[in-house]
């Protein structure tokens, strides 16, 4: 497909931020990063970053989610109750007030579940990393969504089984899982079934001509379902974490004998690792995938339907949680905080002119979110400047942590990003 072509203030906007050619955001790495820079002499107290960035950021941080996440199903489920004995023709206006106040109710709840959510996504190490990040995609498989087999699974759920086998939502791919599918379950208005004529199946094949009511229940009693095992999958990260056994103590414990780091610099590798989320889903996924630099359901154009979180319209506060989460991680704590972060290790390093340049941009990334209105897919549309902006803010910390940050506390590249040029 033929891109648009832009306005001249995004023209303009777009050439100052980007350069190049292709997507136009090239950067070099650093010239050690693939060797960890073993000539680089560490004095900083690593295991100090190691026990605070432990106790005092990522497992409250898990904390916080489970909080929310294990209070979800009795939200979703006192809105489903409602609208089980909701019947459309008695007209019962008191019935159909108290339904939608429970189903706004649900929503909300989602909601701080999700914010809750997008702070740990800065936060993928240990049990969120093993296996594929299985446990991961179990709680969010976003990008790698699929709203037809959550349409299959309301009928699945519904029936009790699936070629006569009792179903087990546990045994279900994670695409039918976690809070995209519940964020589908909630927030999408359209009854009828997304999948094309050929995916939809069997399962499907008279869905699209039952009562609109009952469709609204087979969803909301599903959505009791995701929502019990999302809850499910919140404790299981809690229990694979906190403990004498758990990861939290491995982190704390690198170094020593028969721990799985053999040293504390690789153990603080895995949590810097996870910083770099900032580079792959945040700013190209998140943004420059829906801006058309990348292609999308569009092609090579800017493109509303391509942002995060389309059906509760959640996509800007899911970056703004993103950006707070690296910054908190980056600092060891709130702004402000007297705490042991990655900050005070580059300090240490002699890199405070790197420190100050990766909180400059992070302050710029914050103010460039904060500034945009409404949701992401109007600002796609009425403010594609300012989406383009915020990208580029964001390329400006990924860039230092990609290259300065990176040699400075000799560490090493994420796999997926040591041949990352963009």
């Amino acid at each position: 497909m033929t891109p648009t072509l832009k306005p001249l203030l995004l023209a303009t906007t777009l050439a100052a931020l980007l350069s190049g050619c292709g997507e136009s955001t090239s950067s070099s790495e650093g010239e050690n990063f693939s060797n960890n820079n073993g000539n680089v002499t560490i004095n900083f107290d690593q295991q100090a970053l190691l026990v605070n960035l432990t106790d005092n950021v990522i497992t409250p941080t898990f904390e916080a989610f489970a909080s929310k996440a294990q209070s979800l199903p009795t939200q979703v489920k006192t809105y489903c109750d409602l609208e089980s004995s909701y019947d459309p023709s008695m007209q019962d206006d008191a019935a159909k007030a108290a339904r939608d106040n429970a189903m706004l109710g649900a929503q909300n709840a989602w909601r701080e579940t999700m914010i809750s959510w997008q702070h740990a996504e800065l936060m993928i190490v240990g049990p969120l990393l093993e296996n594929d990040k299985s446990l991961r995609n179990d709680i969010y498989s976003w990008p790698n969504a699929s709203t037809c087999s959550v349409d299959q699974d309301v009928v699945f759920f519904e029936q009790g089984d699936i070629n006569g086998v009792a179903y087990n939502i546990r045994n279900r791919s994670d695409k039918r899982r976690g809070l995209d599918a519940l964020e589908y379950l909630l927030f999408n208005e359209h009854l009828n079934y997304s999948c094309s004529s050929i995916t939809a199946g069997e399962v499907l094949a008279d869905w699209n001509t039952r009562a609109e009511q009952t469709r609204k229940v087979a969803r909301c009693k599903f959505a009791v379902e995701v929502a019990s095992d999302l809850s499910h999958s919140a404790q299981t990260l809690l229990n694979q974490w906190g403990g004498e056994q758990g990861y939290g103590q491995v982190l704390k414990t690198a170094g020593q004998p028969g721990n799985k780091f053999e040293s504390k610099t690789k153990a603080i590798n895995e949590i810097s690792d996870a910083l770099f989320y900032m580079t792959e889903e945040l700013k190209d996924y998140k943004l420059a995938t829906p801006l058309g630099l990348f292609a999308n359901s569009c092609g090579l154009e800017a493109c509303p339907e391509a942002v995060e979180s389309v059906y509760a319209k959640h996509s800007i506060e899911n970056i703004k949680a993103n950006i707070a989460a690296f910054e908190q991680l980056f600092l060891g704590g709130n702004a402000g905080a007297e705490a042991t972060g990655f900050d005070d290790f580059l300090d240490e390093q002699q890199a405070s002119d790197t420190k100050q340049k990766m909180l400059q941009g992070i302050a710029e990334a914050k103010a460039a979110a904060n500034a945009l209105e409404g949701n992401l897919q109007t600002a796609i549309t009425d403010d594609e400047a300012g989406v383009a902006s915020t990208h580029g803010k964001v390329k400006a910390v990924t860039d230092q942590l990609k290259n300065d940050f990176i040699n400075k506390l000799a560490l090493e590249l994420p796999k997926t990003s040591a041949g990352d040029n963009d």
